[in-house]
Order: C-alpha cells, then structure tokens, then sequence
C-alpha cells in the first residue's frame, strides 16, 4: 500500500466507521468526506473511486489487527494454559471498541461482488497469521506435541474453527450468547488438548 497523505489517512480514519456500520452498498461517500470536512469532489483528489477507499480501508484494518493479534500472543509468553485464550477472551471486547475488526468482519462476511476475491485472499491470509501465532505458542507452551504434527496440525485447524465461530457469534448473536459458546468451545478445546498430553506421556 503506498504511502498515504495525512488527509488521505484522516478520509480513511472516517471511512472505516462508516464501513463498517453501513456496509460496501449502504455506505455514502458524500457523508465519508463530509465527516473528513472536506467535499465528495476533495475526496476523489485522493481516492478516484469507492472501491480504491474501500481497498485501502481493508488494508489498513488488516494491519490494525495483525499487530493486535500479536500482541494478544505475545502477552501469553511464559504463560501456562491453552495457548490463544486471551485473545478468545478479548475478542468480544476488541470488536465493541474497534471499528477496524467491525469493519474487517463484515467485509469478510460479506464481501463487495467486485472485489471479493481481493477480500477473501486479504482475510485468509489474516487468518493464516493468527494460525501461525498459535502454532508458534503451542510449541514453545507444549513442546511434546512438536512429536506429533498430525495432532498439532489437527490442533491448529481447531483452533481456526472457534475463532471463526466467534466470529459468526460476534455478528449474529447476543453477547450471552457469544459468551456461552466461547465457554463450550474453550472447554472442549482445553479438555482435548489436556487428554492428548496425558496421553503422550503414558
């Protein structure tokens, strides 16, 4: 992504809000640059169309939550316990407080027709990263497993799974709803990984 102007940055600042509570077809460039105090034809000096803000505020919200995603993990280091928890546990709270993951959930969910496919490889990829953090953190917090890549493979599939499921809870659900099924999943998960350890070392 080229560096953007500090105007630029403050059109998208507002964008993604607006993104992220309207959606790619609801949403009004008009109202975008009116909140940037500026004119829709001020806006088009830095951005020649809808789908080039849209691009860029994706872009810009994927970076937001890598390094977020990132520091969730590394503030587990030397941690015991399921690896990845305190990002499940934040997760709720994250998504009330940032516009970046609203916005980035949404668009996943349901992407633009005419760039779904720019959105879908963006967000596999964040996906793929927070795969790779915890595949990272189950080793170092369980380096028995580092014998078994199968179960660890399986693991790191799973663990994309309720990621994934909280993310359909955060959007569709309540938030006790979100809650009880962030409790079923990080038992089941716990209990799992607990019952393969114990194995391993029979």
């Amino acid at each position: 992504m080229k560096q953007l102007t500090p105007s630029a940055r403050n059109i998208c600042a507002v964008a993604v809000g607006h993104f992220a509570d309207h959606g790619y077809d609801a949403s009004s460039l008009n109202e975008i640059a009116v909140g940037a105090g500026m004119r829709k034809a001020s806006l088009y000096a830095h951005f020649v169309s809808k789908d080039a803000l849209f691009q860029t505020v994706f872009d810009i919200a994927l970076g937001h939550e890598r390094q977020y995603i990132a520091m969730c993990f590394e503030e587990e280091t030397g941690q015991q316990g399921v690896p990845g928890q305190l990002h499940l546990e934040r997760l709720i709270e994250r998504y009330d407080r940032s516009a970046h993951l609203r916005f980035l959930l949404r668009t996943a969910y349901f992407p633009p027709a005419d760039i779904r496919t720019v959105i879908a490889s963006g967000f596999e990829a964040y996906l793929a990263r927070i795969r790779q953090y915890f595949q990272r953190a189950t080793l170092d917090r369980h380096a028995w497993i580092a014998q078994q890549p199968d179960a660890l493979e399986t693991f790191c599939d799973a663990y994309l799974g309720i990621v994934d499921s909280l993310h359909v809870e955060l959007i569709y659900a309540t938030p006790q709803g979100y809650a009880k099924r962030l409790a079923a999943l990080s038992r089941v998960f716990s209990d799992s990984l607990s019952m393969l350890e114990g194995a391993s070392r029979g």
